[in-house]
């Protein structure tokens, strides 16, 4: 990775660190605030070491879903941000490609930042579950969890995740250059017009003709996207007989379950249609060149 790139990508992160930074932390820390004056009503008993792992969990979940979604809606806007605040002769004079440009843009809004989320809401997730083992059973009850098992078995399941950011990011490629792209060439009015012709043309070819191949085709796209971050849920049922104060047992059952989840993940990537999304991004990528190339 040339220098180059890396100050690009630098840009990204001084620009936009305190609202990626905002998403990840605030809502943890309300709820960690708010945690001790709340009340926590559970259906069943839940032990310590279970309730811990559904914390953590949910806490990365949050984290990435709350930063991935902000960087997802800003992406397309990027497209044309040097032109918006008046850099776009500064960016180009500096010697760096129009590729490098704005596949540094693309890099860290659509798969760094996300990955770092998932990171950050491990982290943060190992607060929330000590706080709610405090909250349910009390300060005596921290002891009762295997808390390196727990880690363990954490850093598989992100090992998973961050193999799912990147698969899932794949998968999304078309939609989000496409989107960008439309962005760069119609301006603001890129991506109204690009969703709405997009549903107007799905919506006339399955009324009119009986053929619902846009529909189809986006339909897939998303299930292929699922698929890559949350996997196979049968693949789970062998870990709900597993009992999580066994810490070996429940360690080497999530290891196989992430392990057996990213080789079917895999096998996806060999479709035509995983394919021709990749072309479609890689049309899209172009375009977005081209565009940059006319402020030269």
């Amino acid at each position: 990775m040339s220098s180059r790139f890396l100050i690009l990508m630098q840009r990204e992160w001084m620009q936009h660190h305190r609202g990626w930074l905002t998403l990840m932390l605030i809502p943890v820390g309300v709820f960690l605030l708010i945690l001790p004056f709340g009340e926590v009503e559970l259906d069943l008993h839940v032990p310590p070491m279970p309730l811990a792992a559904i914390a953590l969990m949910a806490t990365a979940a949050v984290v990435f879903m709350l930063s991935f979604a902000g960087a997802m809606f800003q992406l397309p806007g990027l497209a044309r941000r040097d032109r918006q605040d008046r850099s776009i002769e500064f960016w180009l004079s500096l010697p760096a490609s129009h590729s490098e440009s704005i596949g540094a843009t693309v890099l860290m809004h659509a798969l760094l930042i996300p990955l770092l989320a998932l990171a950050v809401g491990a982290a943060l997730g190992l607060l929330s579950a000590v706080a709610m083992i405090i909250k349910v059973h009390g300060f005596a009850s921290l002891a009762e969890p295997s808390w390196s098992s727990l880690m363990l078995a954490a850093l598989v399941v992100l090992a998973r995740g961050a193999v799912g950011v990147l698969l899932m990011t794949l998968w999304l490629a078309p939609l989000f250059m496409a989107l960008m792209a439309a962005s760069a060439w119609l301006k603001r009015w890129g991506v109204p017009v690009l969703i709405g012709g997009v549903l107007i043309l799905g919506g006339v070819l399955k009324e009119v003709y009986d053929n619902a191949i846009v529909f189809d085709l986006l339909e897939r796209q998303f299930q292929g996207a699922g698929s890559a971050m949350l996997g196979d849920p049968g693949g789970l049922r062998p870990l709900e007989h597993a009992r999580p104060e066994l810490s070996g047992e429940f360690v080497t059952l999530v290891g196989q379950w992430a392990w057996h989840d990213i080789q079917a993940t895999l096998g996806q990537l060999f479709s035509a249609h995983f394919i021709g999304g990749l072309l479609l991004a890689a049309a899209c990528f172009g375009l977005l060149v081209l565009k940059r190339r006319q402020g030269s």
